[in-house]
């Protein structure tokens, strides 16, 4: 590229104005979708009815098994 090559992209591209993406615009509104849903889930969850957990009858379940195996 000649300086003239050179001189005529310059003036080209003068009139752009490549600005960086704003970064900071775009976590906040990652953060503000993502607290938005955490506090949907939550209203929904506590319209809905309760669900029971057994952390033992869970943890003695074989992977794959129709019913978990509950010793007694």
């Amino acid at each position: 590229m000649t300086r003239r090559d050179q001189e005529l992209l310059d003036r080209q591209l003068r009139g752009l104005c490549i600005q960086p993406p704003p970064t900071g615009t775009m976590i906040l509104a990652i953060v503000a979708v993502f607290v938005a849903g955490l506090f949907l889930g939550n209203l929904r969850s506590q319209a809905g009815e309760t669900v029971h957990f057994n952390p033992i009858a869970t943890a003695l379940s074989a992977p794959g098994a129709s019913s978990p195996t509950v010793l007694r």
